[in-house]
């Protein structure tokens, strides 16, 4: 699932300079709403003088049952986003969904 979503976002973004940056960090939001949900993703990205891309699980509506093992050496996922991003957030919905996005100028 994450290599087809870096590769279609590459599509997209054709020339954006800064492609790397929003592919790590869409590999980081793609990862955790995979470990937090067992439904549907959508993936937005909006590209006019920024990009903007966002990830929307549905992690309330369909909770993940079982625990997931976290490699406690893997880098911390949130750190390299706020490493790359300019600005980054989350919001949590009444449904318990989650849309993480972030926002990278050129």
């Amino acid at each position: 699932m994450v290599p087809i979503t870096r590769h279609g976002v590459a599509a997209l973004l054709p020339g954006f300079g800064r492609l790397a940056d929003v592919e790590l960090v869409l590999t980081e939001f793609v990862t955790s709403a995979i470990r937090s949900s067992d439904a549907d993703l959508m993936i937005t990205v909006e590209h006019s003088s920024e990009v903007r891309i966002e990830v929307h699980d549905q992690r309330g509506q369909y909770p993940r049952v079982e625990e997931t093992h976290i490699d406690p050496a893997a880098p911390d996922g949130l750190a390299i986003v706020s490493a790359v991003a300019d600005r980054f957030g989350a919001r949590r919905h009444r449904s318990g969904d989650c849309t993480a996005w972030a926002v990278f100028s050129q």
